[in-house]
């Protein structure tokens, strides 16, 4: 765990090694992303309602976006560039640099600032990293997050649909607390 976090401060310094540096035991790699899931899932709480099949949910939308991520990066920026190696461990440290963002969670208001240019910094990181490593030019890194972007989408609304159908998510209660965190700040601003 100790070079996982290594691996993360020097991301955040943009100096990152080859591909094949960023290999993790499933030690490293289940606990890292549980953390995630349960931050994303802490975030997206008063979007998704309180059900109980919510943390599985995000748990495992959090796991396939960075599988997605992972596969995406390979297959676009492996198409231009043969490098040995696999993009899952990079993905996983440069997701985990969010974690620091569950302090939002306790202070919003005096955090919201710092938070954001945290996350912008974090994408940031991620994103230099990648043309970097791949030695690659900015647009095909952003052609290969459009991808992404699209396919994990797709992926999210299939998992969506099989967590309704099997009863562990009630989309409509979604809906409804969707629809109700809408109303509770015009509410109390007073707009209609």
């Amino acid at each position: 765990m100790y070079q996982f976090f290594l691996d993360a401060w020097a991301a955040l310094r943009l100096r990152f090694y080859p591909k094949t540096h960023y290999h993790y035991s499933l030690l490293i790699i289940v606990p890292v992303l549980l953390a995630l899931g349960l931050i994303n899932m802490a975030n997206m709480s008063q979007l998704l309602g309180q059900q109980t099949g919510i943390t599985v949910f995000i748990l495992a939308l959090t796991v396939l976006r960075w599988g997605i991520l992972s596969k995406t990066m390979q297959v676009i920026l492996g198409y231009y560039n043969k490098q040995p190696g696999q993009w899952y461990g990079y993905v996983l440290v440069t997701e985990a640099l969010i974690l620091p963002t569950i302090a939002m969670l306790y202070w919003p208001q005096a955090l919201a600032m710092p938070g954001s240019l945290w996350l912008i910094w974090t994408m940031v990181v991620q994103a230099f990293g990648f043309v970097r490593i791949s030695q690659q030019n900015i647009f095909k890194v952003a052609l290969a997050y459009i991808i992404y972007f699209i396919v994990t989408s797709l992926a999210g609304g299939m998992l969506l649909f099989i967590f309704n159908t099997m009863g562990w998510l009630d989309i409509n209660s979604m809906a409804q607390a969707f629809q109700q965190m809408l109303t509770i700040p015009a509410a109390e601003t007073g707009i209609r």
